[in-house]
């Protein structure tokens, strides 16, 4: 097969996320547009301060549909990820790289539920008490946008279709394809990276990186997509409970009672990351899959 140039390297590791991106632009400027119109017929053209009047209009309606928004960029997003994921896989049989593995038992992947859990609680916990928390607003403004009191859709959105969607972009397509070029431990730390960078603030940043490897640990011991997202859809999941329903709140009423949280969700984590090393097992058995053997390996 012909050497592919750098240009044509970093092309496939950034066109993923500018697809989002700009699926993500589309739809905000057409919600913009529909909010002026709106905003516009609501409001006195003759009237004083008109123009700061419907400034603040549109914006307060734009941050109060800043999730639905979202989800619904996703959404939009997810058929074509997946084109472009059954795209490389056809791409990686024609190449000799495509590999079958042996299925993991189901129950395993109770390891990986657990282990969502435990590394969003620890991961958090872990940053408050670093006080990063105090040098980004930006996460601040982030999480009042997102956290808004709408439950059911940060439960489904948060909580399901949006891991799905970052891990296809991250995981199932810019690490599938930086493994084409580097070993394992650099494209896990360069896919990392770009999904620390992604998040666009020191506290969710640096969350977001470590979480990133944990991620790639579990796809690559796993080997199938449905490891990372679990994982990330567990973590997002807790998150959201915590947030909005209390659940944990025992855990926050006290400095004794953090750190015993704390350090119970890293024992937990060590713990869980040490059962899949001792029980899972997903071994290569070989053989070029044909197009109807398509898996989400």
């Amino acid at each position: 097969m012909e050497q592919e140039s750098w240009g044509r390297r970093i092309w496939r590791l950034i066109y993923p996320g500018l697809t989002y991106f700009g699926i993500c632009f589309i739809v905000e400027v057409i919600a913009t547009v529909l909010i002026a119109m709106t905003a516009i017929a609501g409001i006195d053209p003759a009237s004083a301060g008109v123009e700061e009047r419907l400034f603040n209009e549109m914006w307060n309606r734009a941050l109060s549909m800043a999730l639905e928004l979202q989800i619904l960029s996703a959404a939009i997003t997810l058929p074509i990820l997946i084109l472009y994921y059954k795209r490389d896989r056809k791409r990686d049989r024609a190449a000799g790289r495509d590999r079958r593995y042996t299925a993991v038992p189901a129950w395993q992947f109770i390891f990986i539920v657990i282990l969502g859990f435990a590394a969003c609680l620890a991961g958090n916990n872990l940053i408050t008490a670093s006080g990063l928390y105090t040098v980004s607003d930006t996460y601040a403004e982030i999480s009042e946008i997102l956290y808004g009191g709408k439950l059911v859709l940060e439960f489904v959105g948060l909580g399901i279709l949006v891991p799905i969607v970052e891990e296809f972009i991250f995981r199932g397509l810019i690490y599938r394809r930086l493994r084409e070029y580097l070993n394992i431990g650099p494209a896990a730390v360069i896919c990392s990276v770009i999904f620390s960078l992604y998040h666009g603030n020191l506290v969710q940043g640096v969350y977001a990186f470590l979480l990133s490897l944990l991620f790639i640990y579990c796809y690559e011991r796993y080997h199938t997509m449905a490891a990372p997202i679990l994982f990330h859809a567990a973590a997002n999941i807790l998150s959201v409970a915590v947030s909005e329903l209390g659940v944990l709140n025992v855990m926050y009423t006290s400095l004794g009672a953090f750190w015993t949280g704390t350090i119970l969700s890293c024992l937990i984590l060590i713990v869980m990351v040490y059962l899949i090393e001792r029980f899972v097992h997903s071994e290569e058995i070989g053989g070029k899959q044909t197009a109807d053997e398509e898996t989400t390996a």
